[in-house]
């Protein structure tokens, strides 16, 4: 069963989106990553499956805190293992001291290509840095349009619990040992029903704890730990350049 998820942007950095204005660290311009050649590859294993792979290109850099680039890549999902899909990602991203935006610059090439949303994978942190175990980032909700694009869509709410910081941890990455932030926190999806090819699929309630692993060597969420129903899941940063 094939479910295509349309406009699912994040908040890239409040979350990780396509298409909506975010908060970030004024120290992405001048990340490992964003230059151009740069790469971030995704994968994820458990409720929520995915292969994603981001490239960087016509990198322009006003000054340590004003840049932009295009981002162009893939992503292959899965949720539950019931409701997948595939499209490819084109994006404008734009940083202007703590102020973000990836805005959707072309439809991808695949005839059911749609726009996956990164909010659910807070890849490049929070907006205000982290600064020490305690600290609290406020909660957030959002809409995903959910069904076929080519028929009237259903939104999707997300909604995520109030965001704690924990004890700084070394933990093992793609790019070596490093020292991270665990943020922990709730997010729950509402039950809706979907739209595909005229029929109504019902989508359920999910409830997961969430961990998010920051960082900042890397200024990026390198690991996102996920506890559902008793099942675990881990979205993993794979490699960077």
């Amino acid at each position: 069963m094939k479910i295509l998820f349309k406009n699912l942007i994040p908040r890239l950095f409040a979350a990780l989106m396509l298409t909506g204005a975010g908060a970030v660290h004024a120290e992405m311009c001048s990340a490992k990553f964003f230059h151009d050649g740069g790469m971030i590859e995704i994968g994820g294993t458990g409720i929520f499956s995915i292969q994603a792979k981001m490239a960087f290109s016509q990198v322009k850099k006003t000054n340590a805190d004003v840049c932009q680039a295009k981002v162009r890549g893939f992503a292959n999902y899965s949720l539950m293992g019931m409701f997948s899909g595939s499209n490819d990602l084109d994006h404008l991203m734009l940083i202007n001291g703590n102020k973000s935006s990836l805005t959707k610059a072309a439809t991808g090439n695949r005839a059911d290509a749609a726009s996956f949303d990164l909010r659910l994978l807070n890849v490049f942190g929070y907006g205000a840095p982290i600064q020490s175990a305690g600290q609290r980032f406020p909660a957030q909700a959002f809409k995903l349009d959910l069904g076929d694009p080519n028929q009237a869509t259903t939104p999707l709410t997300v909604r995520t619990g109030e965001k704690t910081v924990g004890t700084r941890q070394s933990i093992q990455t793609s790019l070596g040992q490093q020292s991270c932030w665990p943020v922990r926190y709730a997010r729950t999806t509402d039950a809706t029903v979907a739209n595909l090819r005229g029929m109504t699929i019902p989508v359920p309630s999910i409830q997961s704890n969430i961990t998010d692993w920051f960082c900042p060597q890397a200024n990026l969420v390198m690991k996102q730990e996920i506890e559902h129903a008793g099942q675990r899941g881990v979205i993993e940063v794979k490699s960077v350049r």
